[in-house]
């Protein structure tokens, strides 16, 4: 079993690296396209893996920390969803977003990715509430407050996938930034242009 990969960045494109070992073997790894910027800024990496047999390919998938993972794990341990699944719901959603999205059952939200349907949804729903935990306070808060804002958005006539789109851009745009009242202003000022 390979539980990790060590080494220089030989090539990189979104999702997919390729990683030189001090052995001398050059090892491909898939990861969360999300971590791309990150990865791609540094000569040395570390990623913890995930090696899954396929018919007769090997694949590696990689992540930048061990919780990123664990949580790849029990995705896989549901019944329906494969790696590639997986590795775009974590690419798409961070581990806070997702663990609400799961313990709250929102399948909207789970099958708003490619290749996850309503049913493969109601299972992850199904299968891991409650199983998972958060163990970042921030994130969850961060993640509390997201939902806060799009529910106050909502609630005043604008679509959820716009509200959620702005929300995004106004909470990263203000990291500092956690009052609600400002937020939601912020928001509003962002519609109103």
């Amino acid at each position: 079993m390979i539980s990790a990969v060590r080494g220089k960045i030989f090539d990189i494109t979104p999702g997919e690296v390729h990683i030189e070992t001090a052995a001398g073997f050059i090892a491909k790894v898939l990861y969360p396209v999300s971590d791309y910027s990150k990865i791609k800024s540094e000569e040395q990496v570390l990623l913890h893996t995930v090696l899954k047999i396929k018919d007769e390919a090997m694949i590696l998938y990689g992540f930048s920390t061990k919780k990123e993972k664990v949580f790849f794990e029990k995705l896989l341990s549901v019944s329906g969803v494969g790696g590639k699944t997986a590795l775009s719901l974590i690419s798409a959603f961070s581990t806070a977003e997702l663990i609400e999205a799961i313990d709250g059952g929102d399948l909207g939200k789970l099958s708003s990715i490619p290749g996850v349907g309503k049913k493969t949804a109601g299972r992850i729903v199904l299968e891991l509430t409650g199983k998972l935990e958060l163990e970042d306070a921030a994130a969850h808060e961060t993640v509390k407050l997201k939902e806060d804002l799009v529910s106050g958005l909502i609630n005043l006539g604008y679509s959820p996938k716009n509200a959620r789109e702005l929300v995004n851009k106004i909470v990263r745009e203000n990291p500092g930034l956690t009052a609600f009242e400002k937020l939601f202003k912020l928001a509003l000022k962002k519609i109103t242009k």
